[in-house]
């Protein structure tokens, strides 16, 4: 009995051990790719990056001059021992970033710590047609689910168009995609290019956009490339299909992101005086290029070509595009619409069409600037109505109407607009025959309605 209860104990060791060996392995096995992918740095390995990284950029690098002034800024740091404490390869690949770009003050050029990266660019000169085939539909899928750049179209109140781009797509497939949205735009009065968080992409997706708005074969930008010894130029296409607009009002939102191909297109069309700029200074980056590898867990981000706009001579590196109209990011979808609104307005001579503009600038200036009533005043419109119930919650009037409730936002004491509700506005009158105040209902073709306050119950 003593020795089957031996052998039971030995088993259930055995066992114990086998499970305790099966649920560590995944343990060690990921500290083993954390300790890969983040190795501690000595002198030897940082003096072989700095090197490596000042080679590439004296070979690759657009402006010769620039790479060696910045190969020998990183061998000075590098002897007067300012990279000696840092044996965190993050804290290494940033200090090596800021000195390159303090050179430079090009915002392109990156040191990064990627041995993933690193691994994968290594094998993909090696791979077969078929597994190149493979890595294209797989890219092509990621940009399908991502709209090909095209994040958000619509028409907005005065039938201004606007588009949120996020990227400008290389991708052949990306054809259709960039047509639809052009031609869901020709009909509007005007059209918003969002920009503001677009990090560039491909001249090629500007190229087609551009011939959207440009009437004349327009040349819109040329590249000069390291070694090269002609020009690349983009022009507009000739034909698209479609229709053109290159008389309707173009207006592009910029920040600090906005940057690299999307500062291409913002630079070409300001060149152009083709569009009104709305919102902060661009990023300032205008040499394309690509990663280079210095190791096995290191790369280098080289711009080897920069961009030359024909009118200009010149690009926006390091400065960045300073827009028309300078507000901060969040509100320059709001700017942009007013001053869209406002320059249709000076043109019509249609009363209709005038009225429905001035609806939706009222619209614009009830979110941007409301205006401030004294909450006794409020206090006297809360009460049921024929058609919904107003109360004041938290300093703020509500309608209730039906099953939505919508904020009543203040563009005059007795004047409001509903939030998320353009159809219709709000102004309370007071009634001498009642004495009661009761409400107007405005319409945008100008008709009104008048709404009855509903007596409660003694």
């Amino acid at each position: 009995m003593i020795e089957m209860n031996a052998k039971k104990i030995g088993l259930i060791i055995l066992l114990l051990l086998f499970f305790l060996a099966v649920i560590s392995f995944p343990v060690l096995a990921q500290k083993k790719e954390a300790d890969e992918k983040r190795i501690t740095l000595d002198e030897e390995m940082r003096a072989k990056v700095v090197e490596r990284v000042g080679q590439l950029m004296r070979d690759n690098y657009i402006f010769k001059e620039s790479a060696e002034k910045m190969a020998e800024k990183l061998d000075t740091q590098l002897e007067e021992r300012k990279y000696n404490k840092m044996d965190d390869v993050f804290e290494f690949s940033q200090a090596l970033t800021q000195d390159l770009r303090s050179v430079s003050k090009d915002r392109h050029i990156r040191v990064t710590y990627n041995p993933e990266r690193v691994r994968s660019i290594r094998a993909s000169r090696s791979k077969s047609e078929e597994e190149r085939e493979r890595e294209r539909r797989a890219n092509i899928e990621r940009q399908r689910q991502q709209n090909f750049g095209f994040k958000k179209i619509e028409l907005l109140e005065g039938n201004i168009g606007y588009l949120d781009l996020r990227y400008f797509s290389g991708s052949s497939q990306a054809g259709e995609t960039i047509v639809a949205a052009m031609n869901f735009l020709a009909n509007a009065n005007a059209v918003i290019i969002d920009l503001c968080n677009n990090g560039g992409g491909s001249p090629y997706t500007i190229q087609i956009i551009s011939s959207y708005f440009l009437e004349a074969y327009t040349h819109l930008n040329s590249f000069e490339w390291r070694g090269g010894d002609s020009l690349e130029q983009f022009w507009t296409l000739q034909y698209v299909p479609g229709k053109k607009m290159y008389d309707t009002d173009l207006y592009i939102l910029t920040s600090p992101r906005t940057f690299s191909a999307a500062e291409e297109f913002t630079y070409n069309m300001k060149n152009l005086k083709r569009a009104t700029l709305v919102g902060e200074t661009t990023g300032g980056g205008a040499h394309p290029g690509g990663d280079r590898i210095v190791n096995d867990y290191f790369l280098v981000w080289v711009p080897s070509g920069r961009a030359i706009n024909p009118i200009s001579k010149t690009n926006w590196e390091g400065e960045g595009i300073t827009p028309h109209i300078s507000v901060p990011q969040d509100q320059a979808l709001d700017k942009a619409h007013s001053v869209a609104l406002e320059k249709l307005l000076e043109k019509t001579e249609d009363e209709g069409k005038k009225r429905q503009l001035m609806w939706a600038l009222d619209g614009i200036e009830a979110k941007t600037e409301p205006a401030t009533v004294d909450q006794e005043i409020l206090k006297k419109y809360v009460g049921n109505f024929t058609r919904g119930e107003v109360s004041l919650k938290e300093g703020e009037l509500f309608i209730q109407a039906g099953p939505r409730q919508f904020r009543m936002i203040p563009l005059s004491e007795a004047y409001f607009v509903l939030d998320g509700e353009p159809s219709i506005r709000v102004e309370f009158i007071f009634s001498d025959e009642t004495k009661e105040y009761e409400i107007i209902g405005h319409f945008p073709d100008g008709r009104k309605e008048i709404v009855k306050r509903v007596k409660s119950k003694k």
